[in-house]
C-alpha cells in the first residue's frame, strides 16, 4: 500500500521554540524544518530532554513556535486543529465511564452528545482493534496494552487527518509494546493517517515508520532524517532483516556518537 503524497501535507520551516520569552534565554527546539507527506509515518527520536514533545505540541496547535513557521495543507497552524487526534503516555481514561462510552467521550465533550452512528464507528473502531469483546467492560477491568489500545481508538473516533503519538508505549513492557507496535501498523493500513509518533526506542521507530527524524541534544535540531527502506507490511521477520540492524545502527550513532558525523 503506497503511503506517500507528492505534496508535503505537515511542513515545519526554520522552526524554533524557547519556553522562557526572555531574550537570550535558552531554545528548546531550534532550525527544525520537515515536510511529512500525507499517509505518512514519521518517527522522532532524541536524546531526553531534546524537544521530541515540544515538536508534537507545536504541529498539534497547542503550542506556538518562538520562530518559524509550522502549516498543514498549507494553512499555518497557529491554535489546536480539529483534524488533529493525539495518543499521550498514559491514555487518561475516564474509570467510570465503559470503554465504549470513553471511545465515544470526545464528541460528549465537544458537541453534547453523540448518535447511534458515532455508536456504530465506536464499535467498528474496537473491533478493528481487538476490543470488541471488551466494549461495555470499565477500564480497570483490561491490561495496560488494553487501556493504551483504547487511547488509540478514541483519538480515531473524530476520524482526524493526523495522528500525533507521545511515547504512547513507553509504560507497557517489552512484549506488549512489540504486538502493540503491529496493532497501530494494522490500523494506520485500514485507515491511513498522517502519523508522527515520538519515541526513546531506535528499533520500535525503525519498525513502524517510513521515515526516521533523529534530533540532536538540546537545543534539539535535525541530525538527520532517514528513510526507511524496509518492506510492509511489517512483522517480526523485518526484525532479522540485515537492513534493520544497519538502520538502528545508524541512528545509535547518531544518538550516542554525534561528534563522529
Amino acid at each position: 500500500m503506497e503511503h506517500k503524497s507528492e505534496r508535503a501535507f505537515v511542513r515545519m520551516v526554520g522552526v524554533g521554540h524557547r519556553y522562557d520569552p526572555t531574550p537570550g534565554s535558552p531554545m528548546a527546539v531550534q532550525n527544525i524544518d520537515l515536510d511529512i507527506n500525507r499517509h505518512e509515518f514519521v518517527a522522532v527520536v532524541g536524546p531526553s530532554g531534546c524537544g521530541k514533545s515540544t515538536l508534537l505540541r507545536m504541529v498539534s496547535g497547542l503550542l506556538v513556535p518562538s520562530e518559524g513557521e509550522v502549516s498543514v495543507f498549507g494553512k499555518k497552524v497557529n491554535g489546536p486543529r480539529d483534524d488533529v487526534g493525539i495518543v499521550f503516555q498514559k491514555p487518561t481514561l475516564l474509570p467510570w465511564l465503559s470503554v465504549r462510552k470513553n471511545v465515544l467521550f470526545p464528541l460528549k465533550h465537544k458537541f453534547g452528545r453523540y448518535g447511534a452512528q458515532d455508536e456504530k464507528r465506536a464499535n467498528e473502531l474496537l473491533a478493528m482493534a481487538g476490543l470488541e469483546a471488551f466494549a461495555d467492560k470499565m477500564p480497570d477491568e483490561l491490561s495496560g496494552g488494553m487501556q493504551q489500545r483504547v487511547g488509540i481508538v478514541r483519538a480515531l473516533l473524530l476520524n482526524p487527518d493526523i495522528l500525533l503519538m507521545d511515547e504512547p508505549f513507553s509504560a507497557l513492557d517489552a512484549m506488549t509494546r512489540e504486538q502493540i507496535g503491529f496493532d497501530l501498523l494494522k490500523i494506520w493500513d485500514e485507515q491511513p493517517k498522517t502519523v508522527l509518533f515520538i519515541t526513546h526506542s531506535i528499533s520500535e521507530a525503525v519498525l513502524l515508520a517510513d521515515r526516521v527524524l533523529v534530533m540532536s541534544k538540546r537545543p534539539g535540531s535535525v541530525l538527520d532524517l532517514i528513510d526507511i527502506n524496509l518492506p510492509r507490511p511489517r512483522s517480526t521477520k523485518t526484525i532479522n532483516d540485515p537492513r534493520f540492524s544497519e538502520l538502528t545502527d545508524r541512528i545509535r550513532k547518531h544518538i550516542y556518537e554525534p561528534d563522529a558525523h
